[in-house]
């Protein structure tokens, strides 16, 4: 079978099944990095050397890991939608190694400082939230006025805002764990009353697309000389600024949505200095009173 006809089989089935955020992801790695390495094989006489060699010439990390991820996700459909007798050259096949990364953040006092630089703002709603609840970017401009529980101070997390081929397109929360229930600082939530005046409902983010208030976002703190970080590392940024201020990892995990503290870890701390000064002190202290 040729790999060109297992691709368009399998698109054709995970169309019907996969977001279509999702499949822009896909698309992009198969247009990239499949097609151009195995357009025209057979399925049955590709060889794991060659995988390896494939996923070796492909210079970064992210690129290599989605690349060799779509074509796994392809190979093996097909040996079970055809009933291939073929042994999985997938199997085994090493990625390169994942490369250290540490995203900017803010710290409490540039975050207040941006924040009172973006009031007034047609997007600033959007952008209080997820400074301040530590929210994907597709969470916060998901947002619907509604959503709030304004008498206890409490926001439903339950959708994303999309930019899906040239239009915004909404999809519930991807986990269970992502619909969610926050707590709004008492400080926002007053900020926020104001912003919504009369309304009852209606998106936060108004007619905007999520990489517009992203691209606005950006250039007023350019020209305001306004600590920035991109939308998507202010939620890196709560995160850091409530573990340094003494939060539980736990906590933390669960307000950002995770199925894990491993991928907290892996992801939003920054620094290890006060997690690890406050189990010294918590031993310190046991030992002391013994």
């Amino acid at each position: 079978m040729l790999f060109d006809t297992a691709v368009e089989t399998y698109w054709e089935d995970k169309s019907r099944r996969l977001r279509g955020n999702t499949l822009e992801g896909y698309a992009s790695a198969i247009r990239r990095h499949l097609m151009p390495a195995w357009a025209g094989r057979e399925l049955e006489s590709i060889t794991h050397e060659e995988v390896q060699r494939w996923v070796d010439s492909i210079e970064s990390y992210g690129a290599a890991e989605k690349a060799y991820k779509t074509f796994r996700q392809i190979y093996r459909w097909s040996m079970r939608r055809w009933q291939l007798r073929v042994w999985d050259v997938t199997q085994g096949v090493e990625l390169p190694e994942r490369p250290v990364v540490r995203r900017p953040v803010l710290t409490a006092r540039e975050e207040r400082e941006t924040l009172r630089g973006v009031v007034g703002q047609e997007w600033e709603a959007v952008l209080l939230c997820e400074a301040a609840l530590g929210l994907r970017r597709c969470e916060a401009t998901g947002l619907d006025w509604s959503d709030f529980d304004w008498r206890r101070g409490w926001v439903h997390v339950q959708r994303g805002a999309h930019w899906v081929g040239g239009e915004v397109v909404e999809y519930a929360t991807k986990t269970k764990l992502s619909d969610r229930w926050l707590r709004v600082p008492r400080w926002a939530l007053a900020r926020l009353r104001q912003l919504r005046g009369r309304l009852r409902s209606g998106r936060l983010r108004g007619g905007l697309a999520p990489h517009q208030i992203a691209g606005r976002f950006k250039r007023l703190c350019r020209r305001l000389s306004l600590p920035w970080v991109p939308m998507t590392c202010l939620r890196h940024s709560w995160a850091t600024i409530a573990l340094d201020a003494g939060a539980a990892i736990e906590d933390v995990a669960v307000a950002l949505g995770h199925t894990g503290v491993d991928t907290c870890v892996q992801h939003y701390l920054q620094s290890f200095r006060t997690v690890v000064g406050r189990a010294a002190d918590a031993y310190e202290g046991a030992l002391m009173a013994a």
